[in-house]
């Protein structure tokens, strides 16, 4: 090696640890919380920006080594099994300084404080991150939830924090009998009962936000009653959300008040019909009477006449305009009498 390349080299040896001495390694300052069997990042990097590719870089947690990257490459051997195809560090991330760790399938276990360092041969710098693995609970409605008859209505219920549950089976039944099944990323109709067929859905789309609520339509009275939402498999200590269906019955009562009137009406209106077709009858009598043995008028017979309108008026009832409609007929006949 010529005097010239090692003095090129000396150089780029003081530059390059001089940029290390100055170097900063920064985690994430707030406890980071993940959901069990979810993937977190646990944010690490340099500043000013250093290529990390080719450098040692090592995440632990206490005495365990979560992974560790030398020479361009991971040691596997060097991992503790607990981590083993859990963990992992982005190339790309690393050329530009970013030493961050991808944990995956999370684990109750995995809680813990973590360590990332990035080391050279004279130099160790390094930084913390807090992580907190929980489990996501099955939340319903402390408060009813009420309808009219006839309506649509939306049983909420949910998972907090939210999880991802399109993969797992959600229940949801009423007084033990199942109302609506997903199961295999799809609606389940072997299990439901009839009297729901048709008419309840959860919202494919917010199944993966933790969303699980049930639209239930065409609301009756016998839909009313405490509703569970359960996702049997879910990992955690609850799995259930109560959600009480109150329905109102006052629309199909104000309906059943409308028909009865309708029917009142129409039973009003046939009798005077009848009324009508009577009355007709007995002008129609009076003057084929008349042209008959046409005579002046007696005493007797307008007495008569009167008797007949009585009795009349007291077989008709109290239907409206039959009095009026009597009293013509008996003018009409006294003309002719």
């Amino acid at each position: 090696m010529t005097l010239k390349a090692l003095i090129l080299l000396s150089v780029w040896f003081c530059v390059f640890i001089t940029e290390v001495t100055e170097l900063q390694i920064i985690c994430s300052s707030e406890p980071v919380q993940a959901v069990y069997s979810e993937r977190v990042l646990l944010q690490c990097y340099l500043k000013p920006p250093l290529d990390a590719k080719s450098q040692t870089v090592k995440w632990t947690r206490g005495n365990d080594i979560v992974i560790l990257r030398q020479d361009g490459k991971d040691n596997a051997g060097a991992q503790r099994e607990h981590f083993e195809e859990r963990a992992a560090l982005s190339q790309e991330a690393l050329s530009k300084g970013n030493l961050s760790l991808m944990l995956s399938s999370l684990k109750l276990t995995d809680t813990g404080r973590y360590k990332c360092s990035f080391i050279t041969d004279n130099v160790e710098k390094s930084c913390y991150v807090n992580l907190t693995v929980g489990e996501s609970d099955v939340i319903g409605s402390d408060q009813p939830v009420k309808a009219n008859v006839g309506e649509d209505v939306i049983l909420p219920c949910h998972l907090e924090p939210p999880f991802n549950v399109s993969t797992l089976t959600v229940e949801w039944t009423c007084n033990k009998t199942y109302v609506h099944v997903y199961r295999s990323m799809k609606h389940d109709p072997n299990q439901q009962d009839r009297r729901f067929v048709n008419r309840t859905s959860l919202f494919c789309d917010e199944i993966g936000k933790g969303n699980i609520s049930l639209l239930l339509k065409n609301v009756c009275k016998e839909d009313e009653g405490l509703y569970i939402c359960h996702v049997p498999k879910l990992h955690s200590q609850v799995r259930k959300g109560n959600i009480t269906l109150k329905v109102d019955a006052a629309k199909h009562d104000t309906k059943q008040q409308f028909n009865g009137s309708s029917n009142n009406n129409t039973a009003k209106n046939t009798i005077g019909v009848i009324v009508g077709v009577i009355v007709g009858g007995i002008v129609i009598a009076v003057i084929a009477r008349y042209w008959q043995n046409p005579r002046p008028h007696s005493g007797s017979r307008v007495v008569a006449a009167r008797a007949m309108v009585a009795e009349t008026q007291r077989s008709g009832g109290g239907v409206p305009g039959l009095k009026q409609d009597i009293l013509a007929a008996f003018n009409l006949q006294l003309l002719f009498i």
